[in-house]
């Protein structure tokens, strides 16, 4: 504590009557001699007197004496620079610990003047003792009472008139300073305070929660408003800061056991039990939560049983058996309907996406190879057999280790059943390449073996190959895969089957994970996003080092500054994510070549996704795995897309479906005569007086290629032709806008979709008024139930419609339409890519980033999905030269996404956060989390090479030698192990450890 003060203006210490009794006394009597100097001095009459009487105040303020006193410490007050952390926990104060403060002399002293000046305040004087203690019971508050009829301020003209005049002082001021007075010291005016407004004014946030526990009080069944309840108590919470994840799970726990509770129909709650099961894995002892989750799974729900297999896979101390047993109990588990085959697939998925993360690639591999033969390459002189003979029967065809699907010569197990005899057995002989590494250091050169082995090892080698003798898992015995082997029936489990191994090979199909489970359940994209670790995915979403800094924002000009343009990115991001079977696969929104662009096949093996491709169809109806080839195809080269096309074409010729494929295929290789000799040869040349099933699909596609083309003339010519009417008069108009309603009317959604913006295109063209237009697209919304597949597409195509007619064609619209209908998008779709894209585009250009703002670094309970995650990451670099402005804010998001039980086990979260801190170069706080997403996510092998690679100057070698003893107790596979490699250096490793600070630039 420092000493009082010397100077003359403030007061003496020994002054306050809390100083103590002595120094109180003494202060008394320097005051009555001060009074009697001044009685004396006080003479009107002597002008010299009068100026003294201001020197000699001064002076006799602090004399010698009492600046001795002043500098001897005092109990006057102490300083506690320490804040309650409970309070942060809590998000408000202890009422047992509210700091006690004692008033000097009742309030009136100020500090820093004179005795002689006071503070004087309005008191309230009862007679009755119940009435001052009913008074004082009443909280304080902070509230301003409008007067509802006063005509003091009147809009006029959607202004508020300013006077003209000054206006002075409306009232007595809150405090004022005046002279002591004893005669006005003890009376006071009486408070004008209301004792008949007795009820407390409710906050916001409390107001909410009141409303919310009258609706469950009304419907205690509800579990929507049980799920605001909880979302409305944890959002007091921050969840960045410590303990709060303890927090946050014990409020949890009180509100969900309540709700289970509540009602008998709430126990079978798929949502509620999944939360509450999280939440208490927080705070209680593993073999108690072992019993609720056996409790839980009795329900026989499939998202209960994928959400405890991810439970096992955190908690278990067996390794990779124990996450096996897991798996295989749950398989077990389910049935043999239809609606449990896809259940068993994610089951499947989902362990062939443990062996990849911990570093079995080959048997990742396998698994998809042996369940793909036995689903679409079965032995016609097995069908009708039972799934065990079929099993003995395949397990001959596995250990000939002839080529499987995928693999270069490949012919598949029903070709090797009927020619076994006459073949020669052709062994696929895979070899990996290693170049060798120029690190200087053991550790970083075992990383890179490590990450280079992986990437390249990713089909099984055989058994007669020298390679399976040096690494025994790089050889899968047929008893290593058998037991997750499933039996497929439905086409919908075939169909997923694909779509699930092409997720595995890198290639994201978007929605496609969340469309496995019930809606609001859909939490696999903590797993299945296995692209966002790609090196070409995360230089795509996190800026280069050369832009980091901050760019400058204007130039001078002679002698003015003018600023500069600012430069944006292309709104439509890397990251895609939408509901799946909403987005069109050729539709030109994210490039040129449909939904994949060339970054999504980066890192792909192209060779290897291109046979697997060729070997899943299904027969010549396999129109939507056609259409996907062609996709991918497509991203690869258009050359290939369209001869590829034309052999489909060769064996479905009335398919209209691959007719517009072909077309867009055309148009995307910039051929327009080539797409219109298609348009006219399947609509025109055979045109039927009934729309065929998927004709709107061609006819829109044609339109709006002549519509973007500025052909406005040609495509109304098409639309009525679409129409089937004839002529270009107002009557046609009409009769062709009752038609189009006429056939969307009696169409599937898809179709009707077609209709819909054919209806919109014809009222933009004939009164260029793009509101007529949008009517249609709100009709049909208004019809179609919110958050529906159907009710997204339409909204997409809405946004799409207008974002071309006025950014695209420059046609002149007000900026606030796309605005506006974006934002209102985004409260239905916040995790859409396309609708956050065209969001972006309405606020380019603005000053302010408040709207952008607002979607970042939001930690609220909004359920973030790993998709809008990621997204936040790129938008925080999308104007050129802000990223410095916003990696703290990028922080705070990801911050919280590590912290949220929504994203909190998906390590690709994890390495993002990781590699911006990376590259930032701030190595410590990347160490930090690298250490926190190990004890989060114990088996992707991936976060452990970090600390042997790019993190090795702050890991010491004894370090790295206990993350490589945890990476085999967890089961983790290496294939070298870090033992030999530093025996193989032997006396040239250096045992000094290299520390990297986060100035130092030249490590990385």
């Amino acid at each position: 504590m420092s000493f009082a003060p010397s100077f003359s203006s403030f007061p003496s210490f020994d002054s306050f009557p809390d100083s103590g009794p002595s120094q109180a006394r003494k202060s008394e009597e320097e005051e009555k001699s001060k009074k009697k100097t001044k009685k004396k001095d006080r003479s009107p009459k002597d002008p010299a007197r009068e100026n003294k009487r201001h020197s000699s105040q001064s002076k006799s303020t602090f004399d010698a004496s009492s600046r001795e006193k002043a500098e001897e410490p005092t109990n006057f007050y102490y300083t506690d620079r320490k804040g309650d952390p409970e309070n942060i926990r809590y998000g408000k104060l202890s009422s047992r610990d509210v700091p006690k403060y004692f008033v000097v002399d009742r309030g009136r002293t100020i500090l820093g003047l004179s005795p002689i000046h006071t503070l004087h305040r309005s008191q309230i004087t009862l007679d009755d003792r119940s009435k001052s203690l009913k008074l004082l019971s009443i909280p304080a508050r902070r509230k301003l009472t409008a007067d509802l009829d006063s005509t003091k301020y009147q809009e006029v003209d959607g202004f508020l008139p300013l006077g003209k005049g000054r206006r002075g002082p409306t009232g007595d001021s809150y405090r004022s300073i005046i002279q002591e007075d004893d005669s006005n010291s003890e009376s006071g005016s009486k408070s004008d305070f209301s004792s008949s407004d007795d009820e407390r004014t409710l906050t916001f946030h409390e107001e909410t929660l009141k409303k919310l526990e009258q609706q469950i009080s009304a419907d205690p069944s509800s579990i929507d408003n049980w799920l605001r309840l909880l979302s409305q108590t944890l959002s007091t919470t921050n969840i960045t800061t410590k303990d709060a994840r303890k927090a946050r799970s014990s409020q949890t726990i009180s509100i969900l056991s309540r709700a289970l509770s509540a009602h008998p129909a709430n126990m079978n709650s798929t949502l509620l039990r999944i939360k509450y099961l999280r939440a208490i894995d927080e705070v209680w002892i593993e073999s108690k939560c072992l019993a609720e989750w056996e409790n839980a799974v009795k329900l026989e729900n499939i998202d209960i049983w994928m959400e405890y297999l991810e439970w096992r896979i955190a908690k278990t101390d067996d390794g990779l058996d124990g996450i096996i047993n897991a798996a295989l109990r749950v398989l077990s588990s389910l049935d043999d309907s239809g609606h449990s085959e896809v259940g068993k697939l994610r089951i499947f998925w989902r362990v062939a996406i443990v062996f990849q993360q911990a570093g079995y690639h080959e048997r990742a591999t396998a698994m998809f190879q042996a369940q793909a033969e036995l689903t679409f390459a079965n032995p016609q002189s097995l069908n009708g057999t039972s799934f065990e003979s079929r099993l003995e029967a395949f397990e001959e065809f596995w250990d000939s280790e002839v080529p499987r699907i995928g693999e270069p010569l490949s012919k598949g197990w029903s070709h090797w059943a009927s020619h076994k005899h006459e073949q020669d057995t052709d062994i696929t002989a895979t070899s990996s390449i290693n170049p060798k590494s120029m690190e200087l250091d053991p550790y970083r050169q075992w990383a890179e073996y490590e990450s280079r082995a992986d990437r390249s090892g990713q089909l099984p080698v055989r058994t007669a190959n020298h390679e399976s003798d040096s690494d025994p898992y790089s050889a899968i015995l047929f008893a290593d895969i058998r037991p997750f082997l499933l039996d497929l029936q439905t086409q919908q489990a075939k169909n997923v089957f694909r779509l699930a191994w092409l997720s595995t090979l890198g290639l994201h199909i978007p929605g496609f994970s969340s469309s496995l489970s019930s809606p609001g359940n859909g939490w696999d994209d903590r797993w299945s996003y296995v692209h966002l670790t790609k090196p070409a995915f995360l230089d795509a979403i996190l800026p280069s080092a050369e832009t980091w800094h901050v760019n400058l924002t204007a130039d001078s000009l002679a002698g003015a500054l003018v600023g500069r343009q600012k430069v944006y990115k292309q709104s439509f991001g890397p990251m895609k994510n939408w509901l799946f079977g909403s987005f069109h696969l050729f539709d030109p929104v994210y490039g040129s070549t449909g939904m994949w662009t060339r970054l999504d096949i980066t890192d792909v093996d192209t060779g290897f996704v291109s046979r697997v491709f060729s070997s899943l169809r299904l027969g010549e109806d396999d129109t939507g795995w056609d259409l996907l080839s062609l996709t991918f195809e497509t991203a690869l080269s258009v050359k290939s897309a369209l001869k590829l096309s034309r052999s489909f074409l060769a064996t479905a010729r009335d398919s209209l479906p691959h007719w517009a494929a072909h077309a867009q295929l055309e148009r995307i290789r910039g051929k327009m005569d080539d797409a219109r000799k298609v348009y006219q040869t399947v609509l025109v040349a055979s045109a039927q007086p009934v729309p065929r099933p998927n004709e709107s699909h061609l006819w829109w596609d044609w339109a709006e290629m002549e519509w973007l083309a500025g052909q406005e003339g040609n495509a109304l010519s098409i639309i009525l032709r679409a129409a089937r009417v004839e002529g270009r008069g107002g009557v046609a108009i009409l009769r062709a806008k009752r038609t189009l309603n006429d056939f969307g009317e009696n169409s599937s959604w898809r179709e009707k979709e077609a209709w819909i913006q054919l209806g919109a295109l014809l009222d933009i063209l004939t009164s260029h008024n793009v509101q007529n237009a949008l009517v249609i697209f709100d009709d049909e919304l208004t019809r179609i139930e919110s958050r529906d597949t159907a009710h997204e597409s339409l909204t997409m195509a809405c946004l799409m419609f207008i974002y071309r007619y006025s950014t695209v064609l420059k046609n002149p619209a007000p900026p606030s339409i796309l605005r506006e209908r974006a934002i209102q998008a985004m409260s239905y779709y916040p995790h859409n890519s396309v609708v956050l894209a065209l969001f972006l585009e309405a606020e380019k250009g603005q000053g302010v980033w408040g709207r952008i703002r607002g979607t970042l670094g939001d930690n609220g309970e909004n359920m973030k999905d790993v998709a809008r995650r990621v997204q936040e990451v790129w938008i925080a670099g999308w104007e050129s030269g802000r990223w410095e402005a916003e990696i703290e804010r990028t922080r705070t998001g990801l911050a919280g996404a590590v912290e949220h039980e929504r994203t909190r086990g998906s390590p690709q979260i994890w390495r993002i956060y990781i590699e911006i801190e990376i590259r930032a170069k701030k190595y410590k706080q990347a160490r930090s989390l690298l250490l926190q997403a190990i004890r989060e996510c114990p088996r992707f092998k991936d976060l452990y090479l970090l600390a042997f690679g790019p993190l090795r100057g702050v890991f010491e070698n004894w370090e790295l030698d206990a993350l490589a003893e945890t990476m085999a107790e967890r089961g983790i596979r290496m294939r070298k192990g870090l033992e030999e490699v530093l025996e193989e250096w032997g006396p040239k490793i250096q045992r000094t450890d290299e520390v990297m600070n986060d100035s130092e630039e030249d490590e990385i």
